[in-house]
């Protein structure tokens, strides 16, 4: 049996579908799995021994590559396909794919008419759950129930020597005491103070903490964390714009906690089985959360019951009053919770 999914999101959203595809070879243990997801975000899931390729699409890669990619996708005689969100493009994959079951998420009419009936079986989108819930529920006509399975983030023993080298490069041995802080998102709204984050810097040092500052590639994310660390009294190692997704997922792995904002490594962190204190503020907790026991979520929903507004900040300037107002007490109080429970 050959089974395609497709999920053209963010990374996140790509790792949010790993317990489906446990459950999916659970079911199903010899059947091949190949997964479209958006190109750069391979290392997300290369390394899952649950699928057994996987292929980049590349966006905007034009109209002979699409079609290319569509007459791979037909050859190789899939028997199910799965559009885990209601894309257009995921739609026409599945369809052109030749699967004789194929299941979508139901699109309520969005998209280009009757994109619906490209699908054997549509299920809706139920946006009271968490995300990861949802990707499970999108295998229930397979006769699949939800539970149990957990985010799942792999890594390469080429990422993790990296990692080490780049590590005792900057004095820190194999074994020592890490905590990442990822103080940025994509979307900058998301972000809480810089000086109460190297506040938290400094706590952490003083705990017996290496901390290690990173960032994602984008300049602006960068120079972010950057401003943080300039904050700090105890500068942290900064690895702020440096790392790949595959670095950073063997770094997450071999450390004791992980502080930041609403953002993918957030994920990966929880993904890894790293203990997580995440701030959220406008974004949704209760759908985009880690999905893990070893977390602690900060969210101001008493003070602020217009949580989750899902807006670029408060009256569109770009800040989030209610990621303003917690503050680094808070913050310490739920650090040192997951210290005594995992530490």
């Amino acid at each position: 049996m050959r089974i395609l999914v497709v999920k053209l999101r963010h990374i996140g959203d790509v790792l949010m579908m790993t317990p489906m595809l446990r459950a999916l070879k659970d079911c199903y243990p010899d059947a091949g799995i190949t997964a479209v997801i958006p190109q750069g975000m391979e290392d997300i899931l290369s390394f899952n021994p649950c699928v057994t390729e996987v292929i980049p699409f590349k966006k905007g890669s034009g109209i002979i590559e699409d079609l290319r990619l569509l007459m791979t996708l037909r050859a190789a005689r899939f028997d199910i396909a799965i559009n885990m969100t209601e894309g257009d493009r995921g739609a026409i994959m599945c369809f052109a794919s030749g699967a004789g079951k194929r299941i979508g998420a139901d699109p309520l009419g969005r998209g280009f008419p009757g994109k619906g009936k490209l699908f054997t079986d549509l299920v809706p989108q139920k946006w009271d759950r968490h995300r990861a819930l949802m990707d499970m529920e999108m295998i229930m006509p397979l006769g699949i129930e939800p539970g149990g399975q957990r985010l799942e983030l792999h890594t390469s023993r080429e990422n993790d020597g990296c990692v080490l080298d780049m590590l005792a490069g900057r004095g820190i041995k194999y074994g020592a005491r890490i905590a990442v802080v990822h103080p940025t998102s994509r979307w900058l709204f998301k972000c809480w103070k810089d000086k109460a984050v190297a506040d938290v810097i400094d706590y952490l040092h003083d705990r017996g903490f290496n901390v290690i500052l990173t960032s994602g590639p984008d300049k602006k994310e960068a120079d972010k964390a950057r401003a943080v660390a300039g904050l700090a009294k105890r500068k942290p190692v900064d690895f702020s714009g440096l790392l790949t997704l595959g670095q950073l997922a063997s770094l997450l792995k071999i450390s004791r906690l992980f502080f930041g904002v609403d953002s993918a490594p957030m994920h990966m962190a929880a993904a890894v089985g790293t203990p997580v204190v995440a701030l959220f503020g406008p974004s949704d907790y209760k759908v985009w959360g880690p999905y893990t026991d070893k977390a602690r979520v900060i969210v101001k929903k008493d003070e602020y019951p217009c949580i989750p507004c899902r807006k670029d900040g408060c009256g569109g300037s770009k800040k989030s009053d209610c990621l303003e107002a917690i503050t680094v007490p808070e913050v310490i109080r739920a650090i040192e919770e997951l210290i005594e429970i995992y530490l």
